[in-house]
């Protein structure tokens, strides 16, 4: 059962197309774990699409849809690159950004008992996979900037409480937690981070910009 859900601001600005494309992926990724979230973006969706047919009509420049028709011809269609069939559970919008199946997964090592697999940056906005061994911890770090985290396999425990897969937890500017994953398998989580992490033990301190935390 999914107990952590997004705020209702941020289904808001995905439903509605607002999001950028890291809090996208977030969003999206929790929604293919939660039927509930699912559904209530299905209405705001609906919501946005009646006041957009209660809008005046706003005319348009002579020549505008012919402007438009020739460009199409300029257009060169988008061929998706064909994945494997899913073996798993990985969300299907994860799959785009891994090629694959998280089994497919080209972890980078922080050590003996973690791991990560950067997706994408775009400027300060960082997407990655993170991995823990049970009982695992990331060590106490506070937020520049704002850190959303939707948990795949396995579950963690911090401060705000316990997550397991598809919860979502976001941690606002400034806050400070220290990630201890759960027993039982390797805890999998997507995160994405508006800034850096800033470590209170003087090894993450140096570390952490070797693997671009």
């Amino acid at each position: 059962m999914i107990h952590h859900h997004p705020a209702d601001d941020l289904l808001l600005a995905y439903a509605v197309g607002a999001a950028d494309e890291a809090v996208s992926l977030i969003v999206a990724t929790h929604m293919s774990y939660c039927a509930v979230c699912r559904a209530r973006a299905a209405k705001l969706e609906s919501l946005g699409g009646a006041l957009l047919q209660e809008l005046p009509p706003v005319p348009l420049n002579d020549g505008a849809l012919d402007h438009v028709l020739s460009r199409l011809d300029q257009v060169t269609p988008y061929e998706r690159p064909r994945r494997p069939a899913r073996a798993d559970g990985t969300p299907e919008v994860l799959r785009a950004y891994i090629g694959g199946d998280l089994a497919q997964v080209r972890w980078r090592s922080m050590g003996p008992r973690l791991s990560y697999a950067p997706l994408f940056k775009r400027g300060k906005v960082s997407a990655r996979l993170l991995r823990g061994a049970p009982g695992a911890d990331s060590g106490m770090h506070h937020h520049d900037g704002t850190e959303y985290t939707v948990v795949l396999q396995g579950g963690f425990t911090d401060l705000t409480g316990s997550y397991g897969p598809g919860d979502l937890q976001m941690m606002e500017d400034g806050m400070s937690h220290n990630v201890v994953a759960d027993p039982g398998e390797d805890c999998i989580n997507l995160a994405v981070t508006t800034g850096r992490l800033k470590f209170d033990s003087l090894i993450q301190k140096i570390a952490a910009p070797l693997f671009g935390f």
